[in-house]
């Protein structure tokens, strides 16, 4: 059994060690270009004109459920009343963008990678929404972002 004094002695030795190398002797490599695309630079603009249009969704490596873009409705500004403190996201685009799915090859709620013939791959949290129709699935995806340019 190992006791407290010589657990403690032992990670302090270890922290002292960790100390006294230098970082150059630690090979940190350099992170690798996945192809993917971050979320935030892609506007809502350049997503909502994908209605109609089909997303590659990749559950697992081996395995893709292609989904396809119903609608993407952006909701209202956020109303600022007289008198009271201005919300922190009133400025935020909020928007969802609703889609359609296979029954037969339902996919989780989880942060999947999305391929997109004229979008480039990106990953997102999509989530089954509503019951489960006759012949399809619908997920949905919620947005409350500051507002980026129309570019992407």
């Amino acid at each position: 059994m190992i006791t407290r004094r010589k657990f403690l002695f032992d990670c302090s030795a270890a922290a002292a060690t960790a100390a006294l190398v230098p970082l150059s002797a630690v090979k940190v490599s350099a992170p690798r270009d996945t192809g993917i695309q971050h979320l935030d630079r892609i506007s809502y603009s350049a997503l909502a004109g994908q209605i109609n249009t089909l997303f590659r969704v990749r559950p697992s490596p081996l395995r893709t459920v292609d989904l396809t873009l119903l609608k993407a409705p952006l909701a209202p500004p956020t109303p600022v009343a007289f008198g009271r403190p201005i919300p922190s996201d009133a400025r935020n685009e909020k928007f969802s963008l609703i889609f359609s799915g296979p029954k037969e090859e339902l996919i989780e709620p989880a942060i999947y990678r999305f391929e997109h013939e004229k979008l480039g791959a990106f990953e997102m949290y999509v989530g089954q929404i509503g019951t489960r129709e006759t012949d399809c699935v619908r997920y949905e995806t919620v947005f409350n972002r500051p507002a980026i340019a129309a570019s992407a």
